[in-house]
Formats: C-alpha cells, sequence, structure tokens
C-alpha cells in the first residue's frame, strides 16, 4: 500500500470480542439526509479477491444484530444505594447521540432509585468546569463525565475527586499510570472504537474487492480520535496490501476546512475512489466536497457513528455504502452499572462486550428508521436482553 502519511504498524483485527465500553467517537452533529437512490453495484469486476472475501465475511459478521448477551459481570448489592443522585456532565448535551444517552442512563439508574442531574458541557472547558463546580456544590453521590479527556479539565476533575466525590470519566483513557479504582475510574473507548475503525475498512475493501484507492479523514480532536484513525489506517493495510491509501487530518475546530480539503484531495488524486471520514460528524462536510470537486456521482463513502440522520442516508445515498455504530442505550447502561459499582464500594471492569453494528444496504430495509428505534436501541438487538442481564446483576427487576 502506498500511503501519504505515516501509517502505524499493523494491529491483529478485534471484531465482536470483549472490547470496552468507552465511545471511542468525535462529538457526533445531526447531519441532512442526502438524495439518491439505494440501490449499487460492486465497484470491482472478475474474480474475487482473498483479500475482498474475507472483508465480505467479517463486514456480515458484524452486520448482525447481537443474539444472546455475553456475561457482564458479577451481581452486586444496590439496596442502600436507592435515593442518592449522579451528576452527569456530557462534553456537549445536544449533540449527537448524548441525548440518547441521558435518556437510557436516566432509565437504567432510576430501576434503582439513582436519580441523575445532567449539565451540559458546552463542548469547551469553561462550560465543562462550570459544571463540575455546580456537582460539588450539590453535592451528589458521584460524577459522571462523558467524552472529556480528563487532560482537558485536570483541575476541576481533581477539585471533584478532592471533595470526596467518585468520578467515573467515561470514553476517555485514564492517563498513564492511573489505576481504575471505586473513586476515580474511566471508560477507555480505544477497543470500542477500533471494531467500527475495522468495520468501515473491511466495507471499502469487500466493495472494492480489495483494489480500493482510499482518502481516509483521520480525526486529531483527542488522542482517543487519533488511536482510532491510527487503527482504521492500519487496518486498511493489513487487510488490503493492494489499495492505496491517502490520509488527511481533520478536527472540529477547523470543520470549515474539510470541504475543500476533500476537493482538493480528489482533484489532485482522480484515482481516489471511497472517502472514509472516520466519524459521521463529517459526513456533511464530505459530501460538500465531493460535489464541489464534480466527483459526488464517482466516489464510495463509509463511516461511523450510526446517528439517525446517517443510517438515514445509507438507504437514501446510494454512494454511503455502510454506517458503523456503537449502541448508545447500551453504552448508557454499562456506564449505569460502572458508577452504581463505584458507588457500592467496587472497581468497576475496565471493559464489556460490544454491541456495535454495522448498516449496509444489505440489511437497512430491516431497520425502523424513526428517532423511537433510535432511542430504544433497537437497530442492534432486542434491548430487553441487557436490560434483564444488567438488573439482574443489580437485584431488582
Amino acid at each position: 500500500m502506498n500511503t501519504t502519511a505515516n501509517t502505524p504498524a499493523p494491529i491483529p483485527s478485534v471484531r465482536r470480542r470483549l472490547v470496552g465500553a468507552g465511545l471511542a467517537t468525535a462529538l457526533l452533529a445531526a447531519l441532512a439526509a442526502c438524495g439518491g437512490g439505494a440501490t449499487t453495484t460492486s465497484a470491482s469486476a472478475g474474480p474475487e479477491t482473498k483479500e475482498g472475501t474475507a472483508a465480505r465475511a467479517a463486514l456480515a459478521d458484524l452486520a448482525r444484530p447481537f443474539g444472546e448477551v455475553p456475561t457482564l459481570g458479577t451481581p452486586f448489592d444496590t439496596a442502600a444505594l436507592a435515593g442518592k443522585t449522579v451528576y452527569y456532565v456530557p462534553i456537549a448535551l445536544k449533540v449527537g447521540h448524548f441525548p440518547l444517552i441521558t435518556k437510557n442512563l436516566t432509565d437504567a439508574l432510576g430501576r434503582v432509585g439513582v436519580k441523575l442531574y445532567t449539565c451540559d458541557g458546552q463542548g469547551n472547558p469553561s462550560g465543562i468546569s462550570s459544571c463540575l463546580d455546580q456537582a460539588i456544590a450539590s453535592k451528589p453521590a458521584a460524577v459522571v463525565t462523558d467524552y472529556i479527556p480528563y487532560e482537558m479539565v485536570p483541575t476541576a476533575i481533581d477539585r471533584v475527586r478532592k471533595s470526596g466525590v467518585p468520578v467515573f470519566v467515561a470514553g476517555a483513557a485514564a492517563p498513564e499510570g492511573t489505576e481504575q479504582s471505586a473513586t476515580f475510574a474511566f471508560g477507555d473507548p480505544d477497543r470500542q472504537g477500533f471494531v467500527l475503525m475495522d468495520g468501515i475498512g473491511d466495507a471499502v475493501v469487500a466493495d472494492s474487492d480489495g483494489k480500493a484507492s482510499v482518502l481516509l479523514l483521520s480525526v486529531t480532536d483527542s488522542a482517543s480520535t487519533r488511536r482510532a484513525g491510527a487503527r482504521a489506517a492500519a487496518h486498511l493495510k493489513e487487510a488490503c496490501p493492494g489499495c492505496r491509501l491517502v490520509v488527511k487530518e481533520v478536527s472540529l475546530s477547523r470543520m470549515k476546512d474539510v470541504p475543500s480539503l476533500v476537493s482538493s484531495a480528489l482533484l489532485t488524486d482522480p484515482s481516489i475512489g471511497y472517502v472514509i471520514p472516520q466519524y459521521d460528524t463529517y459526513l456533511a462536510a464530505t459530501t460538500t466536497g465531493l460535489q464541489s470537486s464534480g466527483k459526488a456521482r464517482d466516489v464510495r463513502i463509509a463511516t461511523s457513528g450510526a446517528t439517525l440522520a446517517a443510517v438515514q442516508q445509507v438507504k437514501t445515498n446510494d454512494r454511503l455504502i455502510a454506517v458503523a455504530g456503537v449502541n448508545p442505550p447500551y453504552l448508557a447502561w454499562t456506564m449505569a452499572d460502572s458508577v452504581l459499582r463505584m458507588l457500592a464500594g467496587q472497581r468497576p471492569p475496565a471493559e464489556y462486550p460490544s454491541l456495535a453494528r454495522a448498516f449496509t444496504k444489505d440489511n437497512i430495509g430491516t431497520l425502523d428508521l424513526t428517532p423511537e428505534a433510535e432511542v430504544s436501541g433497537r437497530w442492534f438487538g432486542e434491548p430487553g436482553a441487557y436490560q434483564k442481564a444488567f438488573t439482574g446483576l443489580w437485584g431488582v427487576r
């Protein structure tokens, strides 16, 4: 594979095994659906390659809904937790999947009588710090942050810890040397994010039968998004030695530059037939760039995130071949399990089983593409299965 950016060494594939429950995704913005037919044909011709065959098998595995729920942990006593309050601080409450997390986290904690109070971090250190100071003043039983790296607001998080309130940092890896404990724990997003990066790479390799020329938009917003971008590049190199990869770095702070970056890359290298925006946050900007280049009908896209707007486009936009996503309602229940264990004096597990899924042209017709279905998590499998498993561990029904 030829590259125009440094590509990390291959990392062994991780598919549908035990993976972390943190979310290694960038902020997921609501995206407008693109028009177009729902049918497409393979970009390859002639005999199938071994790379294409392997990728199609891997993608088909990820495209199935989950069946039986794996073991989620050991039972523990939650009887003494009723009446307590948990403070939830997402990085930006109104963006992407965070409203889904809020709704499902409220439901999950409510099963044991724990109340949730939510404060919007507003996407910046000042707003997050203000929320954490409010939490200290409110004296909750615990604080949960979501997709806020410790390094972003270390002083504010340390103030909460010094006040005696346990802190669970969801969607962020622990700083080097920090051990998981009952008072300070992390939901490492890396391995969950790697499943998605493998999935969208497999979609491109499968569609091209191992002959793709790919533009990867690698997100630099945080350490976890950088690691996920490196994983995407490494998996493509491993799964498709005959593919060609061009890597361009993007970030939320430079979102306005993404359309011109995409257009320039395609005009410079007309051989590019696939674009992988690392997250569906960048899907609208990518589409604008394709239109500006005059190649909107010639280039196919795969991305991750699985917000309703993005998943709907798998059906309506014939150039979007796959969206791979985590199950936000399930993630909320893993977060509830972690913080409840901390309130019970336990160290939460570092990882939970993955319930990720890829949405493709082959399975999109089976989905109920409504806000209600998105909130429930039904796209990924039967929600009652993992809810029953968790409440069983908590000793409630």
